[in-house]
């Protein structure tokens, strides 16, 4: 038996996408070729290792033993080929971040561009969409989430905690009655969250900061949430983060606030990969140097 990583290589990406045209178009080859890619492979390990089924294709139990084996490879041979390459040195190569779209988008964005100017061959990557992307199915290298993995065999990095405030423009609170308690509240125009989009349970904080109150105004993502605060249409839950690089919104109630915690994951084997372990390293460093910016003003006393 002789099997060829080539062939390996397609059937990772296969056993990924589920379906022979979305594994042609990200290996950029034709269907055909891997139909056939996959047919020497099976034919060199002398077994089915997917079935075809209307809506593409799944592992069968051959594949299912085979792909983590499969990965394993995928990932000594990442390894191998930085050491002996002496790329380990330069990072090269690509990273892909999941995070979440406020994380990402607001608060990693801005700060890739100087990793990448200390790493000029490392292309990223970065995913900030209000959903969590597979490290399982290997569609991201590192995720970012709100909440620690639960069991598993994932790797889980604790990364600092970050604080939400209630925010509105000058303008809207100018126009609509005082709020001196929280149960003022109740008399705003609310913005936040669609309650059966929440990608993460730590995000249903509304009745943390009051039971029953409930937004008028919701959105799937943060950021849409910011942009309806800035257009003067209401109150929202703000990380600190997002909330200080705008001059127009004024911290309501200043002694109400949440507290979440950042998680940042990787598969185990992914850790002896230079580029992954120096972007891990990254992200926690810049977010221990903004350590003030993610825990907002502080606490008034109890």
């Amino acid at each position: 038996m002789k099997v060829n990583w080539d062939d390996l290589r397609y059937f990772l990406v296969l056993s990924r996408t589920g379906s022979f045209v979305a594994a042609a178009a990200e290996l950029k080859v034709t269907h055909s070729t891997v139909a056939r890619r996959l047919a020497s492979l099976e034919a060199a390990l002398q077994t089915r290792l997917f079935l075809r089924t209307e809506r593409g294709c799944r592992l069968t139990p051959a594949g299912e033993k085979m792909l983590p084996r499969a990965e394993q490879l995928e990932s000594t041979i990442a390894y191998l080929e930085e050491e002996v390459s002496g790329r380990d040195k330069q990072l090269s190569g690509s990273i892909r971040i999941g995070a979440p779209d406020g994380f990402g988008n607001c608060f990693l964005a801005p700060r890739l561009g100087k990793f990448q100017r200390l790493h000029p061959e490392l292309e990223i990557e970065l995913v900030a969409v209000p959903m969590y992307y597979s490290l399982a199915r290997r569609e991201i290298d590192l995720l970012i989430t709100i909440r620690k993995p639960a069991g598993g065999h994932i790797i889980a990095k604790k990364l600092p905690s970050y604080r939400f405030g209630l925010f509105a423009t000058q303008r809207y609170l100018q126009g609509h009655p005082p709020i001196r308690s929280r149960e003022d509240l109740r008399r705003h125009r609310m913005i936040g969250y669609i309650e059966d989009l929440l990608y993460d349970e730590e995000l249903h904080f509304m009745d943390e900061i009051l039971p029953g109150l409930r937004p008028r105004l919701r959105s799937s993502t943060i950021v849409g949430q910011m942009n309806a605060m800035l257009a003067d249409h209401g109150i929202g839950i703000l990380p600190y983060f997002m909330a200080c690089s705008e001059s127009t919104l004024v911290n309501v109630l200043p002694e109400v606030s949440l507290e979440r915690t950042f998680w940042i994951q990787f598969n185990p084997d992914s850790r002896r990969i230079a580029r992954v372990r120096a972007t891990i390293d990254f992200i926690a460093a810049e977010m221990e140097a903004s350590k003030s910016i993610l825990s907002g003003p502080p606490r008034s006393p109890a």
